[in-house]
């Protein structure tokens, strides 16, 4: 039939091409930004997806930053755990030395006095020792008391209770003032040596686990990402083709738009 009010010839091209526009913007969109999924319409399971995924890596890496700082306050507590052994054992190798029956009164009253100082500087160290304002060294960081949790991980099983329970070991019985306190305070003072070094043993146990958690998380960080980019990233080569492609059906339809108004106009000869 021919008509003049319905061309449905126009009609159509007009829908192809407004199909075809909005294909091409949604291709341009995705190549502008780069992802491929820009809103919940482009991708609704994959943006769910990508959102948990988004979320666990948040976790990891802060799990990494947490291990970190763990790290940082072990570190500290090691290096204040050293200098309080180099002065512990110079303690006991005078106390040793003091309890050889050849020095004098005089002598021994000399040696105290550096025992005496070095036991002052053991209880600054103690007191001095510390990380964000927490004296690590004093036996009350990590007790029961005052709990020292790291969230080192995504999970809420991921946690690390750091335990540096360690008494000062100066004390005003380590005295040297004669051969029997010099021989009880050189045994004494191997305890208090074998504290050090098991409070240094833990120190480095926690350093190695913590340093082999962030290798875990810097590995699933990693897996996490790309994960995340195989759902988001728009595919350049992808979408490149099908913008020239949308773009050359969206002329296409324009110009049979034209052809299909055009047709309409040899009507008029018929009223001629």
């Amino acid at each position: 039939m021919t008509a003049i009010n319905t061309n449905v010839g126009a009609l159509l091209s007009r829908m192809n091409a407004k199909s075809a526009d909005g294909r091409m913007q949604t291709h341009m969109r995705r190549l502008s930004s780069g992802l491929r999924v820009n809103s919940a319409s482009d991708d609704a399971a994959g943006l769910a997806v990508a959102n948990k995924l988004k979320s666990q890596l948040t976790g990891i890496n802060m799990g990494i930053r947490n291990s970190s700082d763990a790290i940082g306050v072990l570190q500290t507590a090691d290096a204040g755990y050293a200098t309080a052994m180099n002065i512990t054992l110079r303690m006991k190798e005078l106390a040793i030395q003091m309890s050889n029956a050849i020095y004098s009164s005089a002598d021994r009253t000399n040696a105290a006095v550096e025992m005496t100082q070095l036991g002052a500087q053991i209880e600054a160290i103690g007191a001095n020792t510390t990380f964000n304002g927490e004296a690590l060294l004093t036996g009350a960081y990590g007790s029961t008391t005052n709990l020292m949790s790291m969230r080192i991980g995504d999970a809420t099983a991921e946690t690390l209770s750091l335990d540096l329970d360690t008494a000062d070991i100066y004390s005003s019985t380590f005295l040297i003032s004669s051969v029997t306190q010099a021989t009880a305070t050189a045994t004494a003072l191997a305890t208090a040596i074998n504290s050090l070094s098991n409070a240094q043993a833990d120190v480095g146990a926690f350093i190695n686990r913590l340093q082999f958690n962030i290798d875990n998380l810097s590995a699933a960080s990693t897996v996490a990402e790309a994960a995340v980019g195989r759902v988001m990233d728009a595919d350049y080569a992808r979408e490149t083709g099908e913008l020239a492609k949308q773009q050359i059906l969206n002329q296409a339809a324009t110009s049979m738009l034209a052809q299909a108004n055009q047709s309409k106009q040899s009507i008029l000869a018929l009223l001629q």
